[in-house]
């Protein structure tokens, strides 16, 4: 049976879209046939190894080995300099773990990581690694290029544009690949009613600890064209950031029309996308990754569910797949996003036998591709 050991700095079980898209993609490891190690640290105080945990948390029954590791770093335990404490703990941690993982019986797995750092040391050990890139930083414009200097290295990029920002040198193209994200369509139930007219945003209140924009799409309430005729639910954490929002949305006197629901559960987050007409893309554009490089999941999980998507006008939404059907505005006007609601609404749904290449398991066995190539 051929292996597979996802090793990552990320920490379970989170609500965090790149810790569910990490269970999905183990999930259907799984499925095809690979025997599937996740290792990462437990760098907080929820952290857990514990497989029922997971399983209940992401909604999964597969057997995944797991291996929590001890985490001795600041990262996690110290509130200042967290940026800081990140790199140096997350260095740290990485080179410590490869260096262990040599010395076991490791040799024979396919490594799997989003980490700059733990693809790096790995491929200093001239082992077979997967990397998957998500974005682009001055760190990872050093690391990649050493990282496919190995011959038995691969890398993943999230979508064309990413891979086009680090101008890879000619050779190594046969060893790189673009691959967007995917939707668990197990989690979808065929008899969901639809309460036509609802708008729902699904994702984290925060991007890299910066507002999203999601004030506009409140204040957008107040024009009585939007009130009338939408509702607007808000799915999402953090919680402190959730109450922040239901108070300026009880400040405007839009309770009635206005919902921060905050973080649910992956099958009540799809059965809400279920429920709702259209679902929304936003960002602010003071950010590369957002205006660029993002693949977002609730994207693909808003097409799965029959929703009509709306998206504020940048190059990542207009590179995502099946982006003609995607309604634009021009960010944080107010005129052009009631226009492209309208426009939405008016819009058919892509209908499912369409949606096979963007499901996870499509995802997984052209991964798998990858990997044996």
């Amino acid at each position: 049976m051929s292996k597979i050991c996802y090793l990552t700095y990320q920490s379970f079980p989170s609500v965090k879209a790149n810790t569910i898209q990490t269970i999905s993609n183990l999930k259907y490891f799984a499925r095809n046939g690979y025997d599937v190690e996740l290792i990462f640290p437990l760098r907080e105080k929820n952290s857990s190894d514990k497989l029922e945990d997971l399983q209940k948390f992401y909604s999964f029954s597969e057997d995944i080995k797991l291996r929590g590791v001890k985490h001795n770093y600041p990262f996690g335990k110290v509130l200042l300099f967290e940026k800081l404490l990140f790199l140096f703990s997350h260095v740290l941690w990485s080179k410590k773990i490869v260096n262990n993982l040599i010395k076991s019986n490791y040799i024979d797995y396919t490594f799997f990581t989003r980490s700059e750092w733990i693809a790096y040391f790995l491929s200093q050990q001239k082992l077979n690694v997967l990397y998957e890139c998500h974005q682009s930083s001055k760190i990872k414009k050093l690391l990649v290029p050493l990282i496919i200097k190995n011959k038995k290295s691969k890398i993943i990029f999230l979508n064309e544009n990413l891979n086009k920002s680090f101008n890879l040198k000619k050779k190594f193209h046969s060893r790189i690949s673009t691959l967007h994200n995917g939707v668990d369509s197990e989690l979808f139930d065929e008899n969901i009613e639809k309460n036509i007219n609802d708008i729902i945003f699904v994702g984290n209140l925060l991007r890299f600890n910066k507002k999203r924009d999601i004030e506009f799409l409140i204040n957008s309430f107040k024009d009585t064209r939007l009130s009338k005729k939408y509702n607007l639910k808000i799915v999402g954490g953090p919680e402190n950031e959730r109450m922040r929002l239901g108070k300026y949305i009880e400040k405007n006197n839009l309770e009635n029309k206005v919902k921060a629901i905050g973080g649910l559960g992956r099958k009540d987050t799809i059965i809400e996308i279920q429920k709702s007409e259209i679902g929304l893309l936003i960002n602010t554009s003071d950010n590369l990754h957002s205006t660029h490089y993002t693949s977002p999941l609730k994207y693909f999980e808003y097409l799965y569910g029959g929703l009509k998507v709306v998206a504020v006008d940048f190059p990542a939404h207009r590179n995502l797949p099946f982006s003609d059907n995607i309604t634009y505005f021009s960010e944080n006007s107010l005129e052009d996003f009631i226009k492209s609601l309208e426009k939405a609404s008016y819009k058919q749904k892509i209908e499912k036998d369409k949606l096979k290449d963007i499901t996870l398991d499509s995802r997984i066995k052209r991964i798998i591709e990858i990997i044996e190539m």
